[in-house]
Formats: structure tokens, sequence, C-alpha cells
């Protein structure tokens, strides 16, 4: 039987290795790829991290309100240069292979 004292330290051991593997997932340059199906909830996720609103990553990409919640929603059909520039706001690297 294990005391309170020895789970403890087991506990906190595996905290320090997840923390480490946190820092080296986020240190890495190696890309997050993900399909173009995802894109819309990425870039809401990234916005509500940055705490903004639709309308200030529209304000701030150039584009309409309307069409920045329609690339968010998945039901728009922006340029590739339009989501560049969203991406830009949001910090988010997109890139496309059309192989």
């Amino acid at each position: 039987m294990k005391t309170k004292q020895g789970i403890l330290k087991a506990v906190k051991d595996q905290i320090k290795h997840l923390q480490a593997l946190a820092h080296t997932i986020e240190a890495s340059e190696s890309p997050d790829l993900r399909e173009l199906k995802e894109l819309p909830e990425l870039l809401a996720t990234r916005r509500e991290s940055l705490n903004m609103t639709p309308a200030e990553v529209a304000e701030l990409s150039g584009v309409s309100p309307t069409t920045y919640r329609s690339i968010e929603r998945g039901s728009g059909n922006p340029r590739i240069q339009t989501l560049q520039t969203v991406c830009d706001v949001l910090n988010v690297k997109i890139w496309v292979d059309l192989s």
C-alpha cells in the first residue's frame, strides 16, 4: 500500500513530465496540419482565446462582419487572400496543398 506522500510524489512527477511535454510541443517548429473542414472551429477557438469579437476580427481583417461570421460558420466561400488576412489577424498560419 502506497503512502499519501508516495502518491503525491508520483502525481507531481507526472505533472512535471506533462509540463515538459507541453513545452516541447509549444516550442516545436513542426506545423499542426489540419483539414480545411476544421478551419471554422479553429478560427472561432483562436478568436475566443484572444478575447475578440467577430466584429473586431472582421474590422482588423478588412472584411465585413457578415463575411467573417460566414467563414467562422463554414458557410462562406472566401478567397484564399481573404482567409490569409483573417488568419494573419488571429496569428494562424494556413497552408494550402492543391495536390
